[in-house]
């Protein structure tokens, strides 16, 4: 977002707002529907399924995620949102169709498997408060768009390929030994 929004508020702060806004709303109104979804699921296995199985589904889940991170193997769909629409579309709904994709979370690449963690985690464990995990999720993902998308127009520097792909294989390391880490912290919590 910050290689499309960086140059649209450098070239058009009206364009590059309106980007914005949409993508903060179209990831809201996305959030909302995975928010809506998470609760009934989880509310339906809350109902078929004890806690402590829960607990262990969830431990197993997270560890098979952090043993994917550890192997440089975080499980995603190999897309990015559409970048044709760039040329198609006006700023404000480029930024809704983006953002509302962006938030569904299932139809793009990811660097670690944490939001998994967090959807599994919500869902199996805590769905009631599956709106609240869920608005966070996306309050960081908005303003983290946002942030980088107005630094990125005020210092337009490019990572190198070669110290972006180091730094995400050890963000993905760190993230997957942590995941490994926090199975354990369910497993105890389970049999405590």
């Amino acid at each position: 977002m910050a290689g499309v929004a960086g140059p649209m508020l450098r070239r058009s702060k009206a364009q590059g707002a309106r980007f914005l806004s949409g993508l903060m709303f179209g990831e809201l109104v996305s959030s909302a529907l995975m928010a809506t979804m998470l609760y009934l699921l989880g509310t339906l296995v809350s109902l078929v399924a004890p806690l402590i199985v829960r607990e262990v589904a969830t431990a197993v889940v997270v560890v098979a995620l952090g043993v994917a991170d550890l192997r440089n193997r975080t499980p995603h769909i190999w897309r990015q949102v559409p970048q044709r629409f760039v040329r198609s579309l006006p700023p404000g709904q480029l930024g809704l169709v983006w953002g509302f994709d962006l938030a569904l979370l299932f139809t793009t690449q990811k660097s670690t498997s944490l939001t998994w963690v967090v959807l599994a985690a919500t869902g199996l464990l805590y769905p009631a408060d599956s709106w609240f995990v869920l608005l966070g999720m996306t309050t960081i993902g908005v303003l983290t768009v946002t942030i980088r998308s107005v630094y990125w127009s005020l210092r337009p520097l490019a990572l190198h390929g070669d110290m972006t792909s180091r730094w995400f294989g050890a963000m993905r390391r760190t993230v997957g030994a942590s995941q490994v880490a926090l199975a354990g912290v369910i497993l105890i919590g389970a049999w405590a």
